[in-house]
């Protein structure tokens, strides 16, 4: 009974570390919210946490033959259904009565299709290969600040995520004319595998931001603004803080980041009742030599540098924290650790109702302004943001002739 007993304690251990380490494309995408109704101005859906929540939402359905954008709820048609306003249909094909998969992205397919904005497929060589990105330059005759492309955003997406992530703030980056850089990091899909085929949590992957930096200074880049999401904000915090380049880093963007991993690892565990003999076990499997062997891991995590004390230590450059404060994915408390021991550089902004990286979407207005200010004062830009319409792409805009519902 001993023998099998600590048989299974370390089977379940083993699973456990390996779940977030694990890549997992797609993760997002599931079609699991119905569809009751369907009417050319408004779409009825059971009423889910999901559905119900304030903001925009946007749903596809075969793959992403058919994408919709959707308002706020504006009513219950019945006490289990909500009302949503159609915005608009990025699709030929229209919704149909049947489950759709939620888009949190909100937009589809690439800054091309999804905003007009010319786009080039470019790739950035890392340690591990060529990683696909889309460079977006800021265009004058479409209304970018001339005078700025020098200054470069490098955005990051989360776990289980695509760069597509980046669409709801491509549109206001190039507004106020700095140049875009989505990029993909190891692992992802389209993109080389690393030597283990595994997330390192931000660990490794900072070494692929830091070749976007280094390909964006070899075409002209003089000022670079760090911007991620999730497991991207664990990744711009380590690049900021490891970067050879840590000089030309004005600002840090974080959307619902992952500032302390451990906090994370054992939120999860503890909500799945895990004994804390296997959360201590999981914990050793990603952060000792022989335990990562175990998991299949090349080297071990080093999970203690990835605190909120450990970079209020070492962090430098100002940054915005946004964070859901109803997100069940990444907690918000390591974020509000981080702000509160660095109150000099840290603003922490928390968003009411919004879920995990859905600030923009709970309410796109007070986002970009929030953002917009933000870079202004930090990259000394001459912009009085206070005039502007925001959001700068409007969420029921007519779509492209390009547009597309695919999440690239």
């Amino acid at each position: 009974m001993f023998t099998l007993s600590a048989g299974l304690l370390t089977l379940g251990a083993r699973v456990m570390a390996r779940l977030p380490l694990v890549p997992q494309q797609g993760l997002r995408q599931r079609s699991d919210l119905p569809v009751r109704a369907v009417h050319p101005d408004r779409v009825h859906l059971d009423a889910t946490k999901e559905a119900a929540r304030a903001g925009y939402l946007a749903l596809r359905q075969s793959g992403g033959a058919v994408h919709v954008r959707l308002g706020p709820v504006d009513g219950r048609p019945t006490p289990t259904t909500v009302s949503r306003p159609l915005l608009a249909s990025d699709t030929a094909e229209q919704l149909t009565v049947e489950k759709a998969g939620v888009n949190g992205f909100f937009w589809a397919g690439s800054p091309q299709t999804a905003h007009g904005l010319e786009t080039e497929e470019v790739e950035v060589d890392s340690p591990v290969g060529h990683m696909p990105a889309w460079l977006v330059r800021p265009d004058a005759a479409q209304g970018a600040a001339p005078g700025r492309e020098d200054t470069w955003a490098i955005l990051i997406h989360g776990h289980g995520s695509t760069r597509g992530e980046a669409l709801r703030v491509i549109p206001l980056l190039h507004r106020l004319g700095l140049t875009s850089l989505a990029i993909t990091y190891r692992n992802d899909t389209g993109a080389p595998a690393s030597a283990d085929s595994m997330h390192h949590l931000g660990v490794a992957e900072w070494e692929d931001t830091e070749a976007a930096i280094e390909f964006a200074l070899a075409r002209g880049a003089r000022r670079v603004v760090l911007v991620g999401w999730s497991m991207g904000g664990s990744i711009a915090l380590r690049t900021s803080v490891r970067s050879a380049h840590r000089d030309l880093i004005t600002a840090v963007v974080l959307d619902s980041p992952a500032v302390d991993w451990r906090d994370i690892l054992i939120y999860h565990a503890t909500a799945l009742k895990a004994p804390r003999q296997m959360r201590r076990l999981a914990m050793w499997m990603m952060t000792s030599r022989v335990g990562a062997r175990m998991v299949r891991l090349h080297e071990p995590l080093a999970l203690h540098e990835m605190t909120p004390e450990f970079y209020a230590a070492h962090l430098t450059h100002p940054t915005l924290l946004f964070h859901a404060l109803d997100d069940s994915t990444v907690p918000p408390g390591p974020s509000r650790r981080l702000a509160a021991l660095r109150g000099d550089l840290v603003e922490f902004v928390p968003f009411e109702g919004a879920s995990h990286t859905r600030e923009w979407n709970r309410d796109p207005a007070r986002f970009e302004w929030l953002l917009a200010d933000h870079l202004v004062r930090v990259l000394d830009l001459d912009e009085d943001v206070s005039s502007w319409q925001l959001p700068v792409r409007d969420p029921a805009a007519a779509p492209l002739a390009e547009s597309i519902g695919l999440r690239l």
